[in-house]
């Protein structure tokens, strides 16, 4: 399978939302197998949602898994939240794929997927413009919006 697929990426009924342009970071709902990811190339899961994915590995260099809970109508402590973002970053600079996701894919995962461009060099107005372009629906938080906009 093409790691670099056309968006949206439908595997399972779960779609799968390239937001950069080389393939490396992916926004999606809730997971619920990790083939799916693992066809994607998907070594890294950033989870903001409320409950811990019972399908990720549990084999040594099988996945990074960040655990991250936020709350979808406020943004979470910035010193974290740039941590994330910063480790989401080195982690796709070193050739592996991160996915952020959240119970639907819209505001949580997207936060922390712009935070991760940020980090990569992408300006807020073009990280709130690309990430709404490839993940339609996304950011209708304006909190969060209006956060990676001041990026």
């Amino acid at each position: 399978m093409r790691h670099g697929a056309a968006v949206p990426y439908n595997l399972t009924t779960i779609e799968f939302y390239r937001i950069d342009d080389d393939g490396h970071l992916y926004i999606s709902p809730a997971i619920r197998e990790w083939s799916p990811l693992a066809d994607l190339g998907i070594d890294t899961v950033i989870d903001l949602d409320a409950g811990l994915d019972e399908c990720i590995p549990t084999t040594p260099e099988g996945c990074l898994y960040v655990y991250f809970p936020i709350y979808d109508e406020q943004l979470p402590n910035l010193a974290r939240l740039d941590a994330v973002g910063t480790l989401g970053a080195e982690l796709i600079r070193a050739g592996h794929r991160v996915l952020s996701h959240c119970g639907m894919g819209f505001n949580r995962s997207a936060l922390i997927a712009g935070v991760i461009l940020n980090k990569l060099g992408v300006s807020g107005p073009q990280i709130v413009r690309q990430i709404r372009e490839r993940r339609p629906g996304a950011l209708f938080n304006e909190v969060f919006a209006e956060y990676l906009a001041t990026l």
